[in-house]
């Protein structure tokens, strides 16, 4: 009996199925395999809430037990460096053509920005300049936010 022969989905070659491995998409190459992996990475990220909060979780963790690591990688790869520069410069230039200079689009907010899921709480925050460009965070201010209630009345100084 011929075994039955499909097509990688990711590299597009020809290669025989194996009979125990159910929806076999991928051929045996490595790249191939680590495509399958991050496809179901995605899949699972995308569809299972619980595994993204684990996700999360794991990636805080290991952040606060590296702090410093990219700031030493950056330090000890300068190519990475200098290329990461360049890019961030041209996808500045790109977000800035889209629209008009003074639109707020053209602010570029770090990953932490305020959500809906993210509310203002009391605590201390960074103050930034606001400059037309709005990339560099250079400047930055301390500041104590303190959250009052809604029926507050205010009587003046």
């Amino acid at each position: 009996m011929k075994e039955p022969v499909r097509r990688c989905r990711n590299c597009g070659c020809l290669f025989k199925v194996c009979r125990k491995v159910k929806k076999h998409e991928y051929c045996h190459k490595k790249e191939c395999q680590q495509a399958r992996k991050r496809k179901w990475q995605r899949e699972k990220l995308t569809n299972d809430a619980a595994y993204r909060q684990d996700q999360k979780t794991a990636q805080e963790d290991w952040i606060n037990k590296n702090p410093d690591y990219w700031k030493n990688y950056r330090l000890n790869h300068p190519s990475y460096r200098d290329r990461n520069r360049v890019q961030q410069r041209i996808r500045n230039q790109a977000g800035r053509s889209k629209s008009a200079p003074d639109k707020k689009s053209d602010l570029i907010a770090k990953m932490d920005a305020i959500t809906p899921e993210r509310t203002i709480l009391s605590g201390k925050y960074q103050l930034v300049p606001a400059t037309p460009d709005m990339i560099a965070k250079m400047d930055a201010l301390i500041v104590e936010i303190n959250a009052i209630s809604s029926d507050y009345a205010y009587s003046g100084p």
